[in-house]
């Protein structure tokens, strides 16, 4: 059943990606306007992160909650687009602008290490280890969301038609 779902959701993609209209689709890579969706979606991304995680309580030093933040919110919108996107024709640009470029910029792994690794340096490793453990649980659990919201969300295919 889950392989299912996601042999769906790779032909979806695969169908977004071919902008011929026939044949094999391609590669994301192949086509200039998706790198510059996935360029300009990672400015906006890595843009969107520092400003919140700037405005944070522990953006200076202790407990990182910009980050867990940032990374729950990703998870949950990934979870969302990518059952929104799967179920119905979106726009070309969508994925590789929102998904791989704005979240890909958004979210971010390595910043989850660094604080995990500088807690546990400081001396709080029962921080740390909770952070850690908030991120990757509370990420999993947003991503369930996401994928639960998404998929009951309405999906308006272009031009107007339910």
């Amino acid at each position: 059943m889950e392989g299912e779902h996601v042999r769906r959701g790779e032909a979806a993609e695969a169908s977004a990606l071919d902008r011929s209209g026939a044949g094999p689709a391609r590669h994301p890579g192949n086509a200039v306007s998706a790198l510059l969706d996935v360029a300009v979606g990672g400015a906006l991304g890595a843009l969107a992160r520092w400003l919140i995680t700037a405005a944070m309580p522990g953006a200076q030093g202790g407990f990182p909650w910009g980050t867990l933040l940032v990374n729950l919110l990703g998870c949950l919108v990934m979870g969302f687009l990518a059952a929104y996107l799967i179920k119905g024709r979106s726009p070309r640009f969508a994925r590789p602008l929102l998904v791989t470029g704005y979240l890909g910029g958004f979210t971010t792994f390595s910043h989850l290490i660094d604080g995990t690794y500088s807690l546990g340096h400081d001396g709080a490793w029962g921080d740390g280890l909770g952070y850690a453990a908030v991120s990757v649980v509370g990420g999993w659990i947003a991503i369930l969301v996401g994928l639960w919201a998404g998929g009951r969300t309405p999906h308006r295919n272009p031009g107007g038609a339910p």
